[in-house]
């Protein structure tokens, strides 16, 4: 079924070209001026009106002569067809115009960057980058986005080393020291690339060029929560527990909707520090951070950990029942509600019990439906944290959903 009103459009876009194209050349007689011309263009009127749009295309795009005037209208049409996810037809109407002996170096430059794209879209990216460091080599008014792509292309690919490269000669352009904010920006996702190193040298066990990266992340970007949670978690395998406190502690006063995420590492560093007078140090922190940013993750984390010490603590059962009842009261979870009647279940006569776990399946079934992150710049959702969102491919944008209704 062929789209009407897409191909209506791009019949108009070619009309407006076919004008602006005869305007620009020299004035003629009648009798000079080329009929084979015309001829090509009501080809493909009558391709269109046969509903064989691929056929039309070519033809509008033969007629179509190519000049400072027209170029334009290539470019749009190719932009349309790449938009419409009918890429194959971009990549022609781009290379077609590479094909013509009129294109001046500038505008073949411009054509190359429309045609790296296209090779982008369809997945064809080592081509993609092969037309890109061309135009970046070779042409200054195009290089910063060319650039761009470029990063996106090693992003996809994880070459982070080359991507640091060319975001750093991003960061040193005039461009974006002009705009504090895309500088920013940048030197956050220098910051996630040399995080990207470091696990890549973690899982080899390279634990000093581990170290070396998350020295450069946080010189990227000081307030890395990333960097400083695997740093962290450097710090307790070497030992160095009173510097993974130190560090953690800090990562959730600067990112406090993160705490989670850091609490076990900190844990077990306030742990290794000092066994007993640690417990409750970690302790505290964690009532002291809830009360002011409410995290009912991090809150059930730490009443596992009571009730696993009142095993020992008989104490600590009545504590954790206390800790978990004091945060339900103003901020009702329904992962509060399935950890309050794991615990009155031991309490209950077998025929009420037996009813109260056919109340909790039902609990725990919409907490599997549960999607605890969300992207704040595309709205994509998640149960696990994607520093980068497989949607938008933002970094830093993945935050806990907060709304009553999600928990």
């Amino acid at each position: 079924m062929v789209d009407v009103a897409f191909i209506a459009l791009v019949t108009v876009a070619i009309a407006i070209g076919y004008v602006l194209g005869r305007r620009s050349l020299k004035k003629r007689d009648a009798d000079s001026f080329p009929l084979s011309f015309d001829k090509t263009y009501f080809q493909g009127l009558n391709f269109l009106l046969n509903e064989q749009p691929d056929k039309a295309v070519d033809a509008f795009v033969e007629s179509l002569d190519v000049n400072t005037n027209t170029l334009e209208t290539h470019l749009a049409l190719g932009k349309l067809m790449r938009k419409q996810g009918q890429v194959d037809r971009a990549i022609r109407i781009h290379q077609n115009l590479l094909a013509r002996p009129q294109l001046d170096i500038a505008h073949q430059h411009q054509v190359h960057l429309e045609l790296a794209r296209d090779f982008m879209a369809a997945g064809l990216l080592d081509r993609a980058e092969m037309l890109l460091k061309e135009v970046i080599a070779e042409s200054s008014a195009l290089r910063g986005i060319a650039q761009r792509y470029l990063l996106d292309i090693f992003q996809d690919e994880r070459e982070w080393s080359d991507a640091i490269q060319v975001a750093e000669a991003l960061v040193s352009s005039r461009y974006i020291k002009s705009a504090p904010d895309k500088r920013r920006s940048l030197t956050q996702m220098i910051s996630h690339f040399y995080c990207e190193l470091a696990e890549e040298s973690s899982h080899k066990n390279d634990t000093a060029m581990a170290r070396k990266h998350l020295d450069k992340a946080m010189i990227s970007d000081k307030t890395s929560i990333r960097a400083a949670l695997l740093i962290g978690a450097l710090e307790n395998q070497d030992g160095r527990h009173k510097q993974a406190v130190k560090v953690l502690s800090r990562a959730v006063a600067q990112n406090p909707s993160l705490m989670s995420e850091c609490l076990p590492e900190l844990y077990k560093a306030y742990i290794a520090v000092d066994p007993v007078g640690g417990f409750n140090q970690v302790l505290s922190f964690v009532e002291s951070q809830v009360a002011q940013h409410p995290s009912i993750t991090a809150l059930l984390f730490m009443v596992d950990q009571l009730l696993i010490r009142a095993e020992s603590e008989p104490s600590r059962q009545q504590q954790a029942h206390d800790l978990l009842s004091r945060y339900l009261r103003d901020r009702p979870s329904l992962a509060g509600l399935n950890k309050v009647i794991t615990l009155q279940i031991p309490r209950l006569s077998p025929d009420i019990a037996n009813d109260v776990i056919s109340l909790q399946s039902l609990v725990q079934r919409l907490l599997e439906k549960r999607l605890n992150y969300q992207c704040t710049s595309c709205g994509f959702t998640g149960r696990q944290l994607h520093w980068r969102c497989p949607s938008c491919k933002s970094w830093d944008q993945m935050e806990h959903v907060k709304a009553v209704e999600a928990n």
